[in-house]
């Protein structure tokens, strides 16, 4: 009996003795774990609610973590989720404005190229009608001088081949070609009949090159220009200059003051010639001009006689 209450009495120590160890053992480890982890949560956010995630996942540890740490962890993940899905957003929406923008752009482009590709094609138009009009003109015109040309060749055909001749002969030649291309061969033959020998033979040499109506217009109004301009220039006068003989005579039957003054002023201008009419005159009427050069300018005078006398 008495041992049976001594072993009730050392049961209870017992089982007090090993629970103390066991936390003997626990506290440090889990000081250590929780100094770590309240480190690392500092330091490291991510890692902190990496850990606060293992921690709800095991049984005992989870209900030592505070329902606000796990709530705030998810609000995180939460605002960053929503930041991120915002960004997103706002990029998509972004890169949406820039292709509108870019195909707005590219629309006005096709536009401008289409205006630019019709104006050009508009001016192509107008350069096209303008040279068809001027053709045109210059095509009328052309039919307006060759019914000219033909009708005064008629003419020249009604009329007799002797007068007919006549003018031609009066005629360049390249405007003769153009009469007789656009007359009968019984006219042309009877008019080169009449003609002077020498331009019938070169009217008849070049009639058998045959050339463009507009070719022989212009041939023809080219030599019509040439010959009026060759009449309108003055012949140039010949030589009428006055020989020795007749210089000499001409200042000896002047009176000497007359001679000498003249002859001063021609020295004046051309010492050579002045010399000259003094050489050109006899002695007699020398010596008299150089007694009026004397009376009239005694130095000059001087300076002739010398010329005269190295000469």
């Amino acid at each position: 009996m008495a041992k049976t209450e001594l072993d009730e009495e050392l049961e209870p120590e017992e089982s007090g003795g090993g629970f103390s160890r066991i936390l003997f053992f626990l506290t440090p480890i889990l000081f250590t774990v929780v100094l770590l982890a309240v480190l690392l949560t500092l330091f490291n956010l991510n890692f902190r609610n990496a850990l606060l995630e293992i921690g709800e996942k095991i049984p005992i540890v989870k209900n030592f973590i505070p329902d606000s740490a796990v709530s705030g962890s998810e609000k995180e993940k939460d605002d960053a989720k929503k930041q991120k899905e915002s960004t997103e957003a706002t990029l998509k929406q972004l890169k949406e404005q820039v292709a509108e923008q870019e195909e707005q752009l590219k629309e006005a482009n096709e536009q401008v190229a289409e205006k630019d590709n019709r104006v050009k094609e508009l001016q192509e138009q107008l350069d096209t009608a303008q040279e068809t009009a001027e053709e045109q003109k210059q095509a009328e015109e052309e039919a307006a001088y060759q019914k000219e040309v033909k009708k005064l060749a008629q003419i020249y055909s009604e009329m007799s081949p002797s007068k007919a001749a006549a003018i031609f002969d009066k005629l360049t030649t390249e405007e003769t070609l153009q009469m007789f291309s656009v007359m009968s061969n019984e006219s042309k033959v009877a008019i080169l009949e009449k003609m002077d020998p020498q331009k019938a033979a070169d009217i008849s040499i070049k009639l058998k090159d045959v050339k463009p109506a507009e070719d022989m217009a212009i041939a023809a109004l080219q030599s019509r220009l040439k010959k009026e301009a060759a009449a309108e220039t003055p012949a140039q006068p010949a030589n009428t200059g006055l020989d020795d003989a007749q210089l000499g005579q001409t200042f000896a039957s002047m009176s000497a003051d007359s001679a000498a003054k003249l002859i001063i002023q021609t020295y004046k201008a051309s010492p050579d010639k002045a010399l000259k009419i003094l050489k050109a005159v006899n002695d007699t009427a020398r010596s008299k001009i150089l007694d009026a050069m004397t009376e009239e300018d005694a130095n000059l005078s001087v300076k002739i006689v010398n010329q005269l006398v190295s000469k």
